[in-house]
């Protein structure tokens, strides 16, 4: 390319040197002109090629050029949402760190609870068993008494005198007739002093024990009148025992109810007989 630039300036050299030489032909002058127009379409022919290439080249790197900005624009896009899934990923791992801490906090909260509940039940059971043991020691001495109880009573008919186990203890319950030597007097009888008696020396044996005596009548009279006979009879009853019993003084009450506690209808005169009787409830402590 650099001879064909120097041939195609030489030869405008030559046309300039003969044109101005005082003694130029026309045939060498002809041959001037055509020699610099070949050497001038020449030189125009490499520019263009030249140019050409140049151009190809520059569409060439413009090409490449948008490729890689291209390229470039896609690693960042792919650069940002990368950076944007490690930002959903760390809040999501921060998430799950704060749900897996709340339900650890819960967690030792319900041990606790639990470490609570057992300890609490642990102690229930402890004193279920404890309060089993005091009910089977105190059902022992309610069947111990009763059974003490029914030894003295041997002999007498029921109807007259008979005991049971009933709640904290037992009841013996005499008829008023057997007890009283009057329906409506607070005097005892003989057989019921001897009954009396006896039972006060049952109640010695267990010195925790309570007495409570209730003495309840039929209806043959007012209430006022009965309520009161009731009273003075239970009071008689508590006299005769403690006369016989080391059992403290508080270790007794007495109660009238007069006609206000029937067994049963007071229709007849059986059921009146029922109705009338004494109730010494003997409570183990």
């Amino acid at each position: 390319m650099k001879s064909r630039f120097r041939l195609a300036i030489f030869a405008l050299l030559g046309l300039s040197v003969m044109m101005s030489s005082c003694v130029v032909t026309k045939k060498r002058y002809d041959t001037a002109v055509a020699n610099g127009r070949r050497s001038l379409d020449s030189l125009n022919r490499v520019f263009n090629k030249t140019v050409e290439g140049f151009n190809k080249a520059t569409n060439s790197l413009k090409a490449n050029n948008s490729s890689k900005d291209l390229t470039l624009d896609s690693v960042m896009r792919e650069n940002q949402k990368l950076a944007g899934d490690k930002a959903t990923l760390n809040q999501s791992l921060l998430n799950s760190i704060n749900e897996f801490n709340e339900e650890k906090t819960k967690l030792v909260k319900k041990t606790r609870t639990a470490d609570s509940l057992m300890n609490i039940l642990a102690l229930q059971s402890e004193a279920e068993d404890s309060a089993r043991s005091v009910d089977e020691g105190r059902r022992r001495e309610i069947e111990t008494m009763l059974t003490t109880v029914n030894k003295t009573l041997s002999g007498i008919n029921q109807s007259d005198a008979k005991a049971k186990a009933a709640g904290p203890g037992v009841i013996v319950t005499i008829s008023n007739d057997y007890l009283y030597k009057t329906a409506a007097g607070t005097d005892i009888s003989t057989k019921g002093a001897a009954l009396l008696s006896k039972l006060a020396a049952v109640f010695t044996l267990n010195e925790n024990c309570r007495i409570h005596v209730i003495v309840n009548t039929d209806n043959n009279g007012t209430a006022k009148a009965l309520l009161d006979q009731s009273a003075r009879k239970a009071a008689s009853v508590v006299s005769t025992i403690a006369a016989s019993s080391t059992l403290p003084g508080s270790a007794y009450t007495a109660s009238g109810r007069g006609m206000y506690n029937p067994e049963v209808t007071n229709t007849s005169d059986a059921n009146k007989k029922q109705n009338r009787r004494t109730d010494i409830v003997i409570i183990m402590k």
